[in-house]
């Protein structure tokens, strides 16, 4: 990269790959998505502790450490059960999906872990990405035409 600019633009490309790829994770019609469905664990017999994905639509005030009653509740465990489902509603929307990217980001363990590139970008600007501010449209407009009025005048 030739200057500190192009490497800034680059780490906004990444920011907004990784952003798109967790608007793609959150915001599809899985179960995990659900805003009515959840996670229970319980040990089999055998001590192997397996989950499922249950549907609390119709019993939202359902204690599930005291125990699962099979009549209560649906099981909704496979993609298909969310597709025909009439009362999916997301558990996300996309402002509290880029909330927890930039959570993310401002941790550090999670950052390196989970996101090498843009730590090598922070590495070589010195300084951490969640500080960087997006341009405004505006301002990439007024910054667009004074490197074209630079490119004219040299």
């Amino acid at each position: 990269m030739k200057n500190t600019r192009a490497v800034y633009q680059k780490l906004r490309e990444i920011k907004y790959y990784h952003l798109v790829q967790l608007y793609k994770r959150y915001l599809k019609k899985l179960p995990e998505n659900c805003k009515y469905n959840c996670q229970y664990r319980f040990s089999s017999n055998g001590g192997t502790e397996t989950e499922i994905r249950l549907c609390l639509l119709h019993q939202p005030h359902v204690d599930l450490k005291a125990g699962v009653f099979p009549h209560l509740i649906d099981l909704c465990q496979e993609t298909k059960d969310c597709i025909n489902c009439n009362a999916f509603i997301l558990r996300h929307t996309k402002e509290s999906v880029k909330a927890i990217f930039e959570m993310e980001l401002e941790n550090r363990k999670i950052r390196e872990e989970k996101y090498p590139d843009i730590c090598a970008l922070d590495w070589v600007l010195g300084e951490p990405s969640f500080k960087i501010k997006p341009l405004s449209f505006f301002r990439k407009i007024f910054i667009s035409i004074k490197y074209r009025i630079k490119l004219w005048t040299t």
